[in-house]
């Protein structure tokens, strides 16, 4: 009876979202109304019925992004192709993503990762559909070959390790497929994961596919359908596996991503692929995080991945949005042709300001837990074991190389281009305050989810933690009002953008 009722929620929400996104309704109010409400009701069922906290946590993430990447997709839409039919590929996607982590059975849990899979594809490939465009389907091909194939062997191979009957009525969690004992079992059954998360070998998928995507279908690959590979390997800590080789191939894996992925960050012009290689970086933490964890037998490290995914998938998708605005702007990714958004949309930037500062670990945002939580649990092993002290070091790195490509990301909207920009006599008509709400909620919503369970997960940091949020809290929020309010009247006072007075 208790599956009956989930899915009559599952049925409910998909056709309320659905309905919401057709196109006589996707960009009314009460389209709107009814795709947010639909999200709200898998948000409700699993902060209530999921018992998982890792699951719990992905769950709740993932409804309240896709409630603001829907509200975000009927906007950008419009304004990108002058036509509907992104929405409900967008909000499909969302929902497949959302009900893979809600999934309470192995078979559920790989019908919605397929449906995911493929509705990704379509979306990497949408331009190709809609505008010939090459490169979009030759991203689509890549993703399918080296993300879909590799996960989906190890999705067939857990369901024959774990049997048909037992894959339909024992849930995700308890099931024990016997994977201990074959290092080649082992393999087939990280190697999935590791390419949906777009860790190393499998790692180069993710930059053409996640920068050629449209921007909302971005925001949802990048900020949670990677976080579905990070979930299949936490799945894998709780199954009979040989960790040795599980922990070892996590943390070298990840170790080397980490990098790679922060170097080529810094080493681009294209604002969307700085962000695809930065999501490879922060995925490739995280998979050290569950490696560590086994390895050392470290709560603190399996909490440190949880908050860290928290963070990255609300400021990943934020940035991911905020790349679509500023195409619509400027027509352009290209980071020299840019720098001076500030100028045209003060408040976008702010809020772009805001999400790379969690990006980059600033107190108190999220991305500020998530990277004290990383270092706090990997300095906790350094009295026992030598690796924690190299772990740390390729921690170190990647925070110093995140702080490098953030701020080069933020010279899209402060920095100083040498091109000449009229302003837009239209610029107000566009909606582009409608683009910048939902993007700005988000990365206010993270903040206001992660503090809390912050201070209640690391009690014991709780009284030192609070007063770096109140403090820092005061200090960035008269930084952000005097650099929304000093770019507003630059703005009236400049007729050209982007170099020197005519």
């Amino acid at each position: 009876m208790e599956d009956l009722y989930r899915y009559v929620i599952y049925v409910l929400s998909a056709l309320l979202v659905l309905f919401g996104g057709t196109p006589r309704l996707f960009d009314r109010k009460s389209g709107t109304a009814l795709r947010v409400l639909g999200f709200a009701l898998i948000l409700a069922y699993s902060s209530i019925a999921i018992e998982n906290l890792f699951a719990k946590v992905l769950a709740i993430s993932s409804s309240i992004i896709a409630a603001f990447v829907t509200i975000y997709t009927a906007n950008y839409a419009k304004l990108k192709y002058g036509f509907p039919y992104l929405q409900l590929l967008v909000d499909a996607f969302s929902l497949s993503i959302t009900y893979t982590f809600v999934s309470r059975y192995l078979i559920e849990f790989v019908t919605c990762w397929i449906i995911a899979e493929l509705i990704g594809f379509v979306l990497i490939a949408f331009e190709w559909f809609i505008q010939g465009v090459r490169g979009a389907l030759e991203a689509g091909i890549r993703y399918l070959l080296v993300s879909m194939v590799p996960a989906d062997i190890t999705l067939f191979t857990l369901i024959a390790l774990t049997g048909i009957e037992k894959s339909f009525t024992v849930e995700l969690t308890s099931i024990a497929p016997a994977i201990q004992g074959s290092l080649l079992l082992t393999i087939l059954c990280i190697v999935g994961f590791l390419a949906k998360a777009a860790v190393a070998p499998l790692h180069f998928w993710l930059p053409d596919a996640h920068s050629l995507a449209p921007a909302p279908a971005s925001a949802m690959l990048s900020g949670l359908m990677v976080k579905m590979g990070v979930y299949g390997l936490y799945l894998l800590t709780l199954y009979p596996i040989d960790v040795r080789t599980y922990a070892y191939a996590l943390m070298i894996c990840g170790s080397i991503t980490a990098i790679y992925g922060g170097v080529q960050a810094l080493a681009q012009v294209d604002i969307k692929r700085i962000l695809a290689y930065s999501t490879i970086s922060h995925t490739s933490v995280m998979a050290i995080l569950l490696g560590f964890s086994i390895a050392f037998n470290s709560v603190e490290a399996l909490q440190a991945a949880l908050f860290y995914i928290i963070a990255h998938a609300f400021f990943k998708a934020t940035l991911f949005m905020d790349s679509g605005v500023v195409e619509i702007i400027a027509h352009t990714r290209d980071i020299s042709s840019l720098g001076y958004i500030s100028r045209l949309h003060a408040l976008e930037s702010t809020t772009a300001l805001l999400a790379v500062l969690s990006l980059i670990g600033a107190p108190p945002l999220p991305g500020f837990i998530a990277k004290f939580t990383t270092i706090l649990s990997i300095t906790n092993k350094l009295n026992v074991a030598l690796l924690a002290a190299i772990l740390l070091v390729v921690i170190a790195i990647e925070i110093a190389l995140s702080v490098g490509y953030g701020a080069k990301y933020l010279l899209t909207h402060f920095g100083t281009s040498t091109i000449k920009i009229s302003l837009h006599e239209g610029l107000e008509k566009l909606g582009l305050k409608q683009l910048t709400l939902p993007i700005l909620a988000t990365i206010v919503i993270s903040i206001a989810v992660i503090i809390p369970v912050t201070l209640l997960q690391l009690i014991t940091y709780a009284q030192i933690l609070l007063f770096i949020t109140a403090i820092s809290a005061v200090f960035l929020t008269i930084i952000l009002y005097t650099i929304y309010r000093s770019q507003k009247m630059f703005r009236t006072d400049e007729s050209w953008l982007g170099g020197a007075r005519p």
